[in-house]
């Protein structure tokens, strides 16, 4: 989708409140308090209304839930994303988006990368490698990925439309989830909004064998490392899983048009 089809089917709040309200209703909508299908739709305040009583609005149970940015802004946000070779800083994009607030715009680039993670997690991986870097940075303010980093695999016959998924170092994980505890009782905002990293289930990885794999994980791990130390300057190990969610989305994509997927993604219950 180029810039041009993107203002002509989204270039107003009304032509994406449309698309959010056909695309939810093709999927189904599902009253979470009584469990009953829901087609009342009232245009006028934008929610379904179940028989129950129950109001569902466009972004009840989505990723969008609970923040009041206009709709347009999602979109946008959404559409540079998936339209970069690398990735965004918080203030470029703050730039580009017309918004002063920097929290306002990380919560809204945090939440999009999510939607990535859901689409990458969905996928049915044949293959799980250890990578190995020599990265000696402190855990706690990383630059660079380190030891034992994971890569689950999904070839397909056809060159160049291989499709990855770059996972945080097994220890790593453990140590979110630690203080996410931790943080949990003190009331952290961030949780609140974003909620808890969830666990990844995966089959045990190995060490490739083959001196062309090693190359290429490598070089996935080298190109990974350079947006981390280059746009982003250094990620908080807490959040350090979304923005690998970001690269292997973009990387699985980059041949095809990603925008449509990441949004099916993020509007998904």
């Amino acid at each position: 989708m180029d810039l041009n089809e993107f203002i002509t089917r989204f270039g107003t709040e009304k032509k994406c409140i449309s698309f959010i309200k056909n695309h939810r209703e093709k999927k189904g909508i599902c009253c979470p308090k009584c469990k009953s299908e829901v087609k009342n739709w009232r245009a006028k305040h934008l929610y379904w209304r179940c028989k129950c009583g129950r109001k569902i609005s466009l972004k009840s149970g989505t990723i969008m839930e609970a923040t009041k940015l206009e709709y347009t802004t999602w979109f946008k946000a959404i559409f540079l994303m998936t339209h970069i070779k690398k990735s965004y800083s918080i203030l470029e994009l703050s730039r580009l988006l017309g918004i002063k607030r920097y929290r306002t715009v990380w919560y809204l680039t945090m939440k999009i990368r999510m939607g990535m993670g859901k689409n990458l997690l969905a996928k049915e991986y044949l293959q799980f490698f250890y990578i190995l870097s020599n990265s000696s940075e402190n855990e706690y303010n990383i630059n660079e990925l380190k030891h034992h980093s994971i890569s689950a695999i999904h070839n397909t016959s056809t060159k160049g439309e291989d499709e990855i998924n770059l996972i945080a170092p097994l220890q790593l994980q453990w140590n979110v989830n630690a203080e996410e505890n931790r943080l949990r009782k003190t009331g952290y905002r961030c949780l609140k909004i974003l909620g808890a990293q969830k666990d990844i289930e995966f089959k045990n990885p190995i060490t490739p064998i083959k001196t062309s794999i090693q190359s290429w994980m490598n070089k996935l791990l080298s190109n990974s490392n350079r947006i981390l130390k280059g746009a982003h300057h250094g990620v908080s190990y807490l959040h350090i899983q979304k923005y690998m969610f970001e690269f292997s989305f973009n990387y699985n994509g980059r041949r095809k048009d990603k925008f449509e997927p990441l949004i099916s993604s993020i509007l998904e219950d």
